[in-house]
């Protein structure tokens, strides 16, 4: 997976997360779980700069 790939994710996921918490105004699974996706996509980036 490139760089590039890897920003482009980071984007759809934290778009996902502000939507979602936009809607729901509270802490969902979710929202957590979504969280967690850009927690690993961040952790990628970092190993491979």
């Amino acid at each position: 997976m490139s760089k590039k790939d890897v920003l482009l994710q980071i984007e759809q996921l934290r778009k996902k997360l502000n939507d979602h918490y936009k809607e729901q105004r509270s802490i969902t699974p979710e929202l957590v779980e979504l969280s967690v996706q850009l927690d690993h996509l961040l952790n990628k980036l970092n190993l491979h700069p």
